[in-house]
């Protein structure tokens, strides 16, 4: 196994680690929120080119700009303040009530961590 994909799995382990740190970050940000692992990690089935799926619900609605604004300071504050890996391979879904909604359907498992 080449050490690019020991690197990569090391990373994937850490999971719930790295969730509970966007999550602290996203409750420092927007106290108002669900958080849950998603996807692949969720449903065990991780691959070397797996992600890490957080799906972030808040309570309100986002337009486009807002929304990538605080995708972008949910990160840097997880990097910042909880010390997650800048290359960390976590991929960041903000949706509000109604829209994750279409996540929870085409789920077949969800993990809640806040």
């Amino acid at each position: 196994m080449s050490s690019w994909v020991k690197f990569r799995f090391s990373h994937l382990r850490r999971w719930r680690e790295y969730a509970e740190k966007v999550a602290k970050a996203v409750r420092d940000l927007e106290p108002n929120v669900e958080v849950y692992v998603i996807g692949g990690v969720a449903e065990d089935r991780i691959t070397v080119l797996s992600d890490i799926d957080i799906l972030i619900v808040v309570k309100r609605k986002l337009n486009n700009k807002e929304r990538k604004t605080l995708r972008e300071e949910i990160l840097l504050r997880a990097m910042d303040a909880y010390e997650l890996p800048f290359d960390a391979p976590v991929e960041i879904h903000l949706e509000d009530e109604d829209e994750a909604k279409r996540f929870f359907e085409l789920s077949k498992k969800v993990i809640k961590i806040l």
